[in-house]
């Protein structure tokens, strides 16, 4: 299946200021049992550190609790352990789906001599399944009025939304979300709250709670 190469996208992995949009790095996005990244049905297969990262954006992508990739390093004196901790870390804290859904991720080696080492991953969630299958994937927050006053109208507690582009619009989805709550008959006099996914970084997903 193909490999389809998310590139010249702002953020997940660095801190920019400027212009940002869903992923700086070049993370892939691909499609189950993709020859590219699958050593075979259960193993994912990676030869550098931006193909850890991006195999543990596809376990949780898959909602997966367990996971295994079988790495194989240019360098042999390669430290595995210290790239594996460097990647949970990214995918959690600096990318938009693993700030918004993952609890933890936890990693053991086995250095077995052979020409791989292999890497066993457990996530732990902090978001239902139910949630993360209800994300909506949109290309920019021009349509966070529309897809609010839907979720409103349907009387949701909380509507998350994905983006592929944000330009530090931080302030300007606040006043959407402001004016969209104002609009609503009925709608809780508490604020909206709006949270922003990863904190204080690159954003690309944006989480808004309607109702506690």
């Amino acid at each position: 299946m193909k490999k389809i190469i998310l590139s010249a996208l702002l953020a997940a992995a660095v801190l920019l200021s400027g212009c940002s949009s869903f992923l700086y790095r070049e993370y892939s996005v691909v499609e189950p049992h993709s020859s590219d990244y699958y050593e075979n049905e259960d193993v994912l297969r990676a030869e550098s550190y931006q193909d850890v990262v991006n195999g543990l954006l596809i376990l949780v992508g898959q909602q997966a609790k367990e996971g295994t990739v079988w790495l194989y390093p240019d360098n042999a004196d390669t430290d595995v352990a210290a790239l594996a901790e460097q990647a949970c870390r990214e995918v959690q804290q600096e990318t938009p789906l693993g700030a918004y859904a993952v609890d933890y991720l936890t990693y053991t080696i086995d250095s077995t001599p052979r020409n791989y080492v292999e890497i066993d991953l457990t996530i732990g969630y902090r978001r239902t399944a139910e949630q993360m299958d209800a994300i909506v994937h949109t290309t920019s927050i021009s349509a966070l009025a529309d897809l609010l006053t839907a979720a409103a109208d349907r009387g949701v507690s909380e509507l998350t939304v994905q983006l592929s582009y944000f330009d530090n619009q931080q302030q300007e989805v606040r006043s959407i979300v402001s004016a969209v709550q104002a609009n609503q008959a009925g709608a809780s006099r508490d604020p909206w709250q709006v949270n922003f996914y990863p904190e204080g970084g690159d954003v690309g997903i944006v989480e808004i709670i309607l109702k506690k």
